[in-house]
């Protein structure tokens, strides 16, 4: 947010080249950053798939070495020789059972040109006679005794009765290798009963190539025994020095015993300290042994940055480009907003002719008109805002002008009606003493009329030179009763007055001699060929924004062509000016008034006030006065 305020206060140009900069730079670095993070994200994804695979291969050679070896578990059913040895008692017959014993060598020799991955074959009926192949000497057939007396249980609880022994080192052939023993329960193929095991022991070293092939620099294979016990592995150094490594192993043991027994592959990351190890393995559908492989989860994060680092060139030139297309485009901008201000500034504004100009008017039009020319679109180039904006600010120029011109026509006519004023008051001590003297001897000789129109007209006279330019409504309803009371003195029972203005409007406020000059029109103009029953009224009517004071009258009306003259000239100054010098002596009085109390009430009010009128001839005129509405 202080980010925001702060750069609210920068100008413009330099506004527009943070905001570019930053819409350059800123979905350049998230497309970077998300283009390495899919990369590294697909890197792991197929290191990972990889690892996984080599478990997969590693369970499914181990299950393949064993169903070859374990096939020879099957020769009590396939010889008819040997299943009739394994259920024959020799308890008296010694030669038959020496006899038997070669025939099961023999065979076995035979049997083992097919699986050389089968060292040692024993197979013990239940009778306790046993017949073997490659046993060396009777040490290694009191261990092989041992070893069947310790997990026959756990065969015959097996599934399939087979069971695979922890891996034991041979030591009675030449080369010392790994040996898997298995055992497995034999039954007859008829009553499926037992008639002994079969104990044989499996080189491992095919499957110990295929782990080693497998094993890389950064990843390390091991394998758990059904117990739970590590028993093999491709990197010695954790059976050499098992403490060095406790921890990582301790977390393997809990993640070898967390493998379900369905032989999917499972994937886990292990994180002791600042390392990760990432984990895959399965459980050996066969043995039920858990193989796993894991790896330093380094090689990833150097993919990563690596990854990052090939995306740095991009990003910098990225960084580059953004700062030149700001400044680019932010002096382009710029340039049009500095050559349009030159042009605003150097605008002058006014309308020397004083004629009028729409807001839509063109460069020349203007010139032809009298206006100085307002800005031409092409000051800001092709740049379609900023000419929106010229054209915006040309109208207001003109309006500006108008309004300039209106307030020039509206101070203009004040001015006269002062130096009026002034002119009245010269000698108007001289016409009030005048006013008494002829009150004073219409009532030595008791005309009283004559008295009436002294008063009235010392009272008009005092009214317009001492409320100038502001007057209630009430004091210009006054003014109207004084003029109609001196008409009906002057034309007895000529004229009917009627005024239906409430109380409560009283108290508006109205220019002065808005009124009396209207109402002096309909006696001196409409009532000039009519002798009597002449209706003057004066009413009003509101709205929610407007005071309409009415003035009608039954006189002759206004003709059709001067009315129409007298509405042109209220709309165009040109015309209202025209109309004022015309000659004859009628037409233009009965124009002025209406004209001067028009343009005053727009110029004190605005251009939307003023006076409407309708007329016609032989019926009469009604005259509507607009004024903004007060409180």
């Amino acid at each position: 947010m202080p980010i925001l305020k702060t750069h609210k206060k920068l100008s413009y140009r330099s506004q527009i080249f943070f905001y570019s900069l930053l819409l350059i730079i800123i979905p350049t670095t998230l497309l970077s950053v998300s283009s390495a993070s899919r990369s590294i994200s697909e890197i792991s994804e197929e290191y990972n798939h990889s690892m996984a695979t080599i478990v997969n291969q590693a369970s499914l050679a181990l299950d393949i070495l064993l169903e070859d070896a374990t096939k020879i578990a099957d020769m009590p059913l396939l010889s008819d020789d040997i299943h009739k040895a394994m259920i024959t008692n020799y308890q008296d017959d010694y030669l038959s059972y020496a006899r038997d014993s070669t025939a099961f060598r023999h065979l076995f020799k035979q049997t083992n040109r097919l699986n050389s991955n089968l060292m040692t074959c024993v197979f013990q009926s239940k009778y306790g006679y046993n017949f073997d192949y490659n046993i060396l000497n009777a040490r290694q057939l009191n261990q092989i005794q041992e070893t069947i007396d310790n997990f026959r249980d756990l065969a015959a609880s097996s599934p399939n009765h087979i069971y695979y022994a922890p891996l034991q080192s041979s030591t009675y052939s030449i080369t010392s290798r790994n040996v898997l023993p298995m055992l497995k329960i034999l039954y007859d193929g008829f009553d499926y009963k037992e008639i002994g095991i079969c104990y044989a022991e499996i080189d491992l070293k095919p499957l110990e190539k295929i782990l080693a092939s497998s094993r890389s620099l950064v990843n390390t294979i091991l394998i758990y025994d059904t117990e739970g016990n590590l028993t093999y592995s491709t990197d010695p150094s954790y059976f050499s020095d098992p403490g060095q490594d406790a921890a990582l192993l301790s977390c393997l043991a809990e993640f070898s015993a967390s493998l379900p027994e369905d032989g999917s592959i499972t994937t886990q990351k292990i994180t002791i300290g600042s390392s990760t190890w990432l984990v895959n393995g399965c459980s050996n559908k066969t043995t039920r042994w858990h193989i796993l492989q894991f790896a330093d989860n380094q090689i990833i994060t150097q993919t990563y940055f690596n990854n990052l680092l090939s995306h740095s060139g991009i990003f910098l030139f990225s960084i580059l480009l953004g700062l030149l297309l700001a400044v680019m485009i932010s002096g382009r901008l710029t340039n049009s907003i500095s050559r349009l201000c030159y042009e605003i500034e150097s605008a002058e504004i006014g309308s020397p002719n004083g004629r009028s100009q729409t807001a839509g008017s063109s460069p020349t039009d203007c010139r032809e008109a009298g206006y100085p020319a307002p800005i031409s679109q092409s000051a800001c180039g092709d740049n379609l805002e900023l000419q929106k904006l010229i054209v915006s600010f040309n109208r207001l120029y003109l309006r500006l002008a108008d309004s300039m011109e209106l307030n020039y026509q509206s101070k203009l006519a004040e001015q006269k009606m002062k130096i009026q004023m002034l002119q009245f008051q010269i000698n108007h001590h001289f016409l009030y003493n005048t006013l008494n003297t002829i009150k004073s001897l219409a009532d030595i000789h008791h005309i009283p009329q004559i008295g009436q129109i002294a008063v009235c007209m010392s009272d008009l006279l005092r009214y317009n030179l001492e409320n100038f330019p502001i007057a209630h409504l009430r004091d210009e309803l006054e003014q109207v009763s004084r003029y109609l009371t001196i008409q009906s003195i002057r034309f007895p029972g000529k004229f009917l007055f009627d005024c239906s203005v409430p109380n409560s409007l009283m108290d508006f406020r109205i220019p002065t001699f808005i009124l009396q000059p209207l109402v002096e029109n309909s006696i001196e103009h409409g009532f000039s060929d009519k002798e009597e029953q002449c209706y003057i009224s004066i009413g009003y009517s509101l709205d929610e924004s407007h005071l309409h004071l009415l003035i009608s009258d039954n006189g002759c009306g206004i003709p059709e062509g001067l009315l129409r003259e007298i509405m042109d000239a209220m709309a165009s100054e040109n015309d209202r000016a025209k109309l004022s010098s015309s000659s004859g002596n009628g037409r233009s009085h009965h124009a002025i008034g209406l004209l001067n109390v028009d343009q005053r009430l727009r110029s004190y009010y605005g251009p939307e006030y003023g006076l409407a009128i309708e007329s016609e001839a032989g019926e009469g005129t009604i005259i509507d006065i607009t004024l903004p509405r007060q409180g």
